[in-house]
């Protein structure tokens, strides 16, 4: 073999390593980008999966609104202070029929209240920005006075009903 050819081979390997390297390289550089282009991707869903878990935390919170407007609507029109003395004191005394679905529909209040304070606590400060802290604290300050017997029906189902016309979810 002459020493042209051996340099010549020489030169074409060198030049085909050379080329592989460079595809090398490409690909090297086609999978950065694809893993940036990946990460882009996964914060975009982590974004857009935050926004969603806001809303069904609203929703929730919107829709124990709804169960607790309903245990009230379903609490008897003569509850007082006399029958919710007689509720809370049955162990004591006899009560009626009319006392005993009183006490069923209290403990279904007591449970629906149960399930708007953590749907309100699992909001964490999501409705800060709207007026429904300070309505919050009004429905619960007339809640206790509900369950006493001391507050009207109407009082409070028209705080709720305030409390509904409120758009927080999709805000």
């Amino acid at each position: 073999m002459d020493a042209d050819i051996i340099s010549y081979e020489t030169l074409l390997a060198t030049r085909y390593s050379a080329d592989w390297v460079m595809n090398g390289a490409i690909a090297a550089w086609l999978a950065a980008l694809s893993s940036l282009l990946t990460l882009i991707c996964a914060a975009s869903a982590l974004t857009t999966w935050k926004k969603q878990e806001k809303t069904k935390i609203r929703s929730e919170f919107k829709r124990s609104l709804l169960a607790l407007d309903y245990a009230i609507h379903m609490m008897p029109d003569e509850w007082n202070a006399h029958m919710a003395n007689m509720v809370l004191m049955k162990s004591r005394f006899p009560i009626s029929a009319e006392e005993s679905a009183a006490e069923l529909r209290l403990s279904e209040l007591k449970k629906c209240w149960h399930d708007a304070i953590s749907a309100w606590v699992m909001c964490e400060g999501l409705l800060k920005t709207t007026n429904l802290t300070s309505l919050w604290v009004e429905l619960s300050d007339l809640y206790v006075k509900y369950t006493q017997g001391f507050v009207s029906k109407e009082k409070i189902l028209n705080k709720l009903a305030e409390m509904h016309s409120l758009e927080f979810i999709f805000e």
